[in-house]
């Protein structure tokens, strides 16, 4: 029989197929007036608790058959279940309207129905390259997978010790059942060796359905039970138990050869099942394991309690294409397929349908990744964090269509049939290979990539050819810019062009961590894509730190950041407000500029946790008696290393100046950010802020800070047109020009958005 997903369940899955062969500081400042109590920094997204985030409604439960255990307490944060199909490519996938041989999936079908189809989700063209995407959050080339076999090593934090690092998802229990695949020198313990708490299921390839080796935490056995279905029984089995919230990492080996024939409840197919037949007809059997899979998974979500299923959230992919042997035709030709850096190989099914999930029966465009899944079910469980490792999260496409997204996609393979790497954007697709060569595909033909547009002495191919090359550099770390890096310690920036492509260079330091006595490399490169500029960064700065009388509560960490600026920035219809979910700027030193605090009065401990923009009274991290400990250029570090400035950054331009100041950044929407001074009429002079600190007394009443405005939060400030040069985002246009200044006084870089910030800057 096939098991129907009930329509009250509402699931976010994700199904992988193929194998070939902002938080804040822990710190608490003393509190110097009654009206400001202890504060640290709440940088939204820098890894730290801002509260438990994750979505609201639902409750968390033990799973379990209906009418079993009771479920427990309501719980904001979902269930989260990750289901991997192996070696299924779109060709084989009902929800993509590719081939014209497709399984009878109806619990996907009906996940679909309730959730969103991904058209342009990529993984590796292998499943050990892909399962390790996932799981560590980092492309192949960071994470030490390239190729299968391969063997993860324990000093990558996976998913699940993500979660548990996490202060506002360590609540969370985590398990992996079925194919691992992603050791070949470690034994049987492995997956718990890297940080798996709980795990059940082949380690390998299968060579029988009915008669494998069955490794549970490190102990293995022979279970003649079929594959798929003792798979389903033991996460059945661990979900029933959990009374936490969970995340479930489901991964089939289904339909992966050797191809067989299912149990004839799991299918509804007319197959003999002798080898003769399954030589003969290899695509139906293939077909008729995704039905068995689809049944079993089907079973699994019935199983679970109405509160449970409610309060889950799922996502389906696949891990790689469809293999040779099996491939419709009519959709790649066969040399596209799995193990390939062809759309054959590396597009796969996508489906999203769940908890939190509130667009239903829409596909979905976007440009995303594998990889990018580890930010995902991060952000999910509650993590503020939006980018991390190589992982951009894709959580905001679950219920905004309109939400920023990549503009481009990379992922890279090493075989002994193919070497190379593939990047592609919205309009054309590029492929390298081993030895150099180039190929490169209009997305306009559906993926057939049968025209390989190179070589073209047409600007327009050209053009894409070396923006996609760029990306590609950027992500794998190759050179583009001829030369050594240009050394910038200490220096005092000229150069007035509000174009961002005027510093493209590569750029380095070598600066000091002046308590822990620690010495640093910055490292920044400026490139060109298209119409953006693209910041690679380390975030390490230019100039010593953490030079204050007390070290940072965080040590200051090399990053892998890359931000993304307008070359042609326009003023929007109106200012956007700053907000804790986006970064405010990129110094040309390689450093952002983040400055609100997600601490307000009244929010807990007022130290973090104030996420709501429109809670009033949240604290101005440069106001000295909030506490906040950053050192002579206005900085400190986020928990996960990040160095960033609250203020001016004391760097970069002349303090006392006799010359006009110097472009010493961009802001996320693109305007430049000059230094303080201009030439007014012949005469250098600083520029001044339109706001000032409000005279008299704070409310007093319930939930109100009271006391004098002193500058202690940001609602102490109020802005008076005309008051000094700039307008109410602190900037203003000289010659034509319009850029943000750096003020000694409030609101010291920026404080609102004349245009729309690059999505590249969202935390």
């Amino acid at each position: 029989m096939l098991y129907l997903l009930k329509t009250s369940l509402f699931l976010l899955i994700i199904a992988l197929t193929g194998c070939g062969g902002g938080g804040g500081n822990s710190e608490s400042p003393p509190t110097t007036t009654p009206t400001t109590p202890p504060v640290s920094d709440g940088d939204s997204g820098s890894g730290g608790d801002t509260g438990t985030g994750g979505e609201t409604g639902g409750d968390t439960g033990t799973g379990g058959d209906t009418g079993g255990e009771q479920d427990p307490a309501p719980s904001s944060q979902p269930n989260i279940l990750l289901i991997i199909s192996d070696d299924q490519g779109l060709d084989a996938s009902a929800q993509y309207e590719l081939s014209q041989d497709k399984p009878n999936t109806p619990t996907l079908n009906q996940l679909a129905l309730e959730g969103i189809t991904f058209n342009n989700m990529w993984a590796t063209p292998a499943c050990s390259t892909t399962r390790a995407t996932i799981i560590t959050g980092k492309y192949g080339h960071n994470n030490g997978i390239e190729s299968v076999p391969g063997n993860l090593s324990s000093e990558h934090e996976i998913i699940q010790e993500n979660l548990k690092n996490n202060a506002a998802t360590e609540n969370y229990q985590s398990a992996v059942f079925g194919k691992w695949h992603i050791h070949s020198q470690s034994g049987e313990s492995h997956p718990n060796d890297v940080g798996v708490e709980h795990y059940a299921g082949n380690l390998n390839n299968l060579s029988d359905y009915y008669n494998w080796s069955l490794t549970t935490n490190g102990v293995t056995e022979t279970s003649e039970q079929y594959n798929t279905t003792k798979l389903t029984d033991l996460a059945i089995e661990w979900i029933n138990q959990q009374t936490t919230p969970w995340f479930t990492w489901l991964a089939y080996s289904a339909p992966h050869g050797p191809f067989h024939l299912p149990p004839d409840s799991l299918h509804n197919r007319n197959l003999s099942g002798t080898q003769e037949d399954i030589d003969s007809n290899p695509r139906a059997y293939y077909l008729a394991a995704i039905e068995a899979m689809d049944a079993e998974i089907g079973r699994l979500l019935n199983s679970m309690s109405e509160q449970t299923r409610e309060n889950t959230i799922v996502l389906f992919i696949g891990d790689n294409g469809t293999p040779k042997s099996v491939l419709d035709t009519s959709a790649y030709i066969k040399s596209h397929s799995k193990g390939t850096l062809y759309q054959g190989g590396v597009a796969v099914p996508f489906v999203v349908s769940g908890k939190g999930v509130t667009r239903q029966n829409e596909r979905e465009s976007a440009l995303i990744t594998a990889t990018d899944i580890y930010a995902t079910i991060g952000e999910l469980a509650g993590i503020t964090t939006t980018k991390i490792n190589d992982s951009q999260s894709f959580k905001g496409l679950l219920t905004n269509s309109s939400s920023a997204t990549k503009d481009h996609v990379f992922t890279a393979y090493k075989s002994a049939n193919v070497t190379g790497w593939t990047v592609r954007s919205s309009e054309h697709k590029l492929i390298q290979f081993e030895d150099g060569s180039q190929e490169l595909y209009s997305v306009s033909d559906n993926f057939a990539e049968t025209e390989n547009l190179l070589p073209s002495s047409d600007d327009q191919v050209l053009s894409a050819q070396q923006d996609l090359s760029t990306v590609a550099a950027l992500i794998t770390g190759d050179d583009q810019i001829p030369g050594g890096p240009l050394d910038i310690t200490n220096a005092i920036l000229t150069n007035k062009s509000q174009n961002c492509a005027d510093y493209v260079e590569k750029y380095t330091s070598t600066v000091n961590d002046v308590n822990k006595d620690t010495i640093f490399y910055g490292d920044l490169q400026i490139s060109v894509v298209a119409d953006k500029c693209v910041f690679s960064t380390n975030a390490i700065p230019n100039h010593d730190f953490n030079d204050g009388g007390n070290a940072f509560p965080n040590d200051v960490s090399a990053q892998n950041d890359q931000f993304e600026v307008t070359t042609n920035p326009a003023h929007a219809s109106q200012p956007e407000q700053l907000s804790l979910q986006v970064d405010n700027a990129i110094m040309l030193n390689g450093v952002k500029v983040d400055l609100l605090a997600a601490g307000c009065f009244g929010i807990g401990n007022g130290k973090i946790g104030c996420n709501d923009m429109s809670t009033p009274w949240r604290y101005d991290p440069m106001h000295a008696a909030n506490g906040f400990r950053v050192d002579s250029h206005n900085a400190h570090a986020q928990p996960d290393g990040t160095y960033h400035y609250h203020g001016s950054p004391m760097a970069l331009f002349e303090g006392d100046a006799d010359i006009e100041s110097p472009v010493i950044g961009f802001a996320a929407d693109g305007y430049p950010i000059f230094g303080s001074y201009v030439d007014d009429q012949g005469t250098i002079r600083k520029v001044s802020s339109s706001f000032r600190i409000k005279s008299g007394e704070r409310p007093s009443a319930d939930g109100e800070p009271g006391g004098s405005y002193d500058g202690a939060y940001r609602d102490d400030y109020e802005y008076i047109e005309g008051l000094g040069d700039l307008d109410e985002c602190n900037g203003m246009s000289r010659d034509g020009i319009y850029g943000y200044y750096i003020t000694e006084t409030y609101p010291y870089v920026l404080a609102c958005f004349r245009g729309t910030p690059d999505s590249s800057f969202n935390k």
